[in-house]
């Protein structure tokens, strides 16, 4: 028997057999494709196209300034959108990638912004300032300034013109030299991708070392006051004592609203409590340091009545996030000490405003059982903040980043928030090395399309989604994703994806970016109800310079470290491998495999799909796996016991 007729007088499972007929559906399917013709497309308005963008706040900055970044939009043959992309780089670099035609098709048509005409020049910082907006010539028409002074925020920038005498006038004035499409195309610019955020790491962990180690100091002041003794109330000890001194507050219970006015350490085993309305300790002066201290008695505000923005762009999110009453309150103070601070709380824990080189460290936050009922344990407003070893149990979101870049968060807990770690227009951050359990929602999530953000090293299990890392440029590695309904929802750009463990979730991971632009190797995927998933977009190649992922179910002969089969975790068949007896006899059919052929050969027959060519024949991490196999659970002080793991 051969074909489908052997298909369907076989004994395998019925839902594989189902599941090859939809394929050989798909496949026909896609084999008419309408005819592009021999009409050459015209160029669309560039908010139209589906685009490889600059990072929101990038973009932003630009545009206050009146700055220009080239774009280029490309009509492909087997792809239904237009691509835009902004900044010929990230464009050169695409059309370049072995992959390129197999993902998209032939590029039918390739149109560049024209800079003739728009009084071109070059900034001191290096970007293209216009007097008008560009419009569009046809790459192979253009003439291109190559190794100007010109940049974007990513790259060197070529900058494209209709004529050559526009051209050869940019080059006399900002050097480069002029050259043609053909060279173009071929050239060789670095960009500034996820790779370089992974040697950033270490940048921002010595960085958070550091801002540690310059406010430990404060821990050190001698002794002015002791309440009780020189004053009879904190806020007494505080107004009386020298500035650049300790005030100590003995054990028992202080009914008072503070506010820290100068640089002083406040230092005991008491208890702060207010009276349930408004901000309990206020402090306004950099080198402050709380230490020791219980919080409690915080109003259940989340915006203040006279919340006011600042006239910026974001005074929206200012004005509804930024005002909340909270535990600790750190307005326009820096190099801001808090340690070893106990915050129960019905809305923040600590708000920081416009504060720099201040550092959370050993803090613990009880928010509210029922995470819409709370706020945020962490309230960062413009705000770059260290945070480390400390507890979030309860309340919306763990920690929350606004427009606070260079932040650290380490080595801390998160137990049932809605987000663990929550980014809005934050980038150049690292999350690293925590853990999160039972968020509602995600354990780590990035929004706003920030870029250059690292997430590394933590362990997120029982969650509604273990990391959503959104952005550009974001560098996912050494993560532990378990139990989870998806392990990770890949919406990010231009990212790398490494070394992480996805392990018995629902979905390991889905691809969300419509665009395939991330790089993804060295993961490892096991026991999961469905490895990978992909929404539209055309086909995702999981493979980078050969080397491939680890997929439980994928088979093959070893070829050294890799299996001489791809595999897909997108292919209806293929998919089931690690779940269900007698796939691989289906696979090995003589009609999936000329399916297999078909798609592999023809880019507009695979989109939405996702193929690694050279899966790995061995786990990456085979310790970590078993370990999580045998319900290992990293340090969380307690928090789950083994019958909370078989959950």
């Amino acid at each position: 028997m051969t074909g489908i007729r052997w298909l369907y007088e076989s004994d395998l499972p019925r839902r594989l057999l189902l599941a090859l007929a939809v394929l050989g559906v798909v496949v026909v399917a896609g084999a008419f494709l309408a005819d592009a013709g021999d009409a050459k497309p015209e160029p669309v308005p560039f908010e139209q196209a589906t685009t490889f963008s600059m990072p929101n706040e990038d973009r932003l900055a630009l545009e206050e300034r009146g700055l220009s970044v080239p774009r280029v939009e490309v009509f492909y043959s087997q792809y239904n959108y237009v691509v835009g992309y902004e900044g010929l780089a990230r464009a050169i670099d695409t059309l370049q990638r072995p992959q390129h035609d197999q993902q998209f098709g032939q590029p039918l048509a390739i149109y560049v912004s024209d800079y003739a005409g728009t009084d071109a020049s070059v900034t001191e910082d290096g970007y293209l300032a216009v007097e008008s907006d560009p419009g569009w010539v046809s790459a192979d028409e253009a003439w291109f300034v190559y190794n100007s002074s010109a940049r974007t925020t990513v790259s060197d920038t070529v900058v494209p013109f209709s004529t050559a005498a526009a051209a050869d006038s940019f080059a006399s004035r900002h050097g480069g030299e002029v050259v043609g499409w053909s060279t173009v195309k071929s050239a060789d610019i670095e960009i500034a991708d996820a790779t370089a955020v992974r040697e950033l790491v270490p940048e921002l962990r010595a960085s958070a070392d550091e801002r540690t180690a310059a406010v430990q100091g404060l821990l050190d002041r001698d002794v002015s006051t002791v309440v009780g003794e020189d004053a009879p109330t904190v806020q007494a000890a505080i107004d009386a004592a020298p500035a650049n001194s300790t005030v100590v507050v003995p054990n028992g219970t202080y009914s008072e609203h503070l506010v820290v006015d100068k640089p002083l350490t406040l230092r005991g085993s008491a208890t702060i409590r207010g009276n349930g309305t408004g901000t309990v300790v206020h402090v306004t002066s950099d080198r402050v340091a709380v230490a020791g201290l219980s919080v409690r008695g915080i109003g259940d505000q989340t915006q203040a009545d006279d919340a006011s923005g600042d006239g910026e762009w974001d005074d929206v999110i200012d004005v509804s996030y930024g005002h909340s009453d909270a535990g600790i309150r750190v307005s326009n103070a820096s190099e801001v000490y808090v340690r070893n601070v106990s915050i129960d709380t019905p809305t923040s824990g600590i708000l920081l405003r416009d504060s720099t080189g201040s550092v959370v460290d050993g803090l613990r936050v009880n928010g509210t059982e029922n995470p819409f009922d709370g706020f945020m344990g962490v309230l960062s407003i413009r705000s770059p903040v260290v945070v480390q070893n400390s507890t979030f149990d309860g309340g919306r979101d763990g920690i929350y980043l606004h427009r606070a870049h260079e932040t650290v968060v380490r080595n801390s807990t998160f137990r049932e928030n809605r987000f663990g770690v929550h980014f809005m227009y934050t980038s150049d951050t690292l999350i690293a090395d925590n853990v999160a359990r039972r968020q509602t929602a995600a354990g780590i999530t990035i929004m706003t399309s920030p870029a250059r953000n690292a997430l590394v090293g933590n362990d997120v299990r029982y969650t509604s989604d273990g990391l959503i890392p959104g952005g550009a440029r974001t560098y996912v590695a050494e993560n532990v994703l378990a139990y989870n309904e998806r392990g990770i929802m890949a919406g990010s750009r231009q990212s790398l994806y490494e070394h992480n463990v996805l392990y018995g979730n629902g979905v390991g991971m889905r691809a969300g970016s419509i665009l395939p632009s991330n790089v993804v190797r060295e993961n490892d995927f096991v026991a999961n109800e469905e490895h990978a998933k992909a929404g539209i977009g055309p086909l995702r190649i999981w493979t980078d310079d050969g080397t491939g992922n680890y997929w439980e179910g994928a088979y093959g002969d070893r070829s050294g470290d890799s299996l001489d089969r791809s595999y897909s975790p997108t292919n209806p068949t293929e998919k089931e491998l690690h779940r269900l007896d007698g796939t691989v006899t289906l696979a090995e059919s003589p009609a999936a495999r000329a399916l297999a052929e078909i798609r592999s050969t023809s880019p507009g027959l695979r989109r939405g799909s996702i193929v690694d060519v050279a899966p790995r024949a061995d786990a990456y991490a085979p310790e970590t796996i078993d370990a999580i196999a045998n319900h290992e659970e990293s340090d969380l002080s307690g928090t789950l016991s083994k019958g909370d793991e078989n959950e």
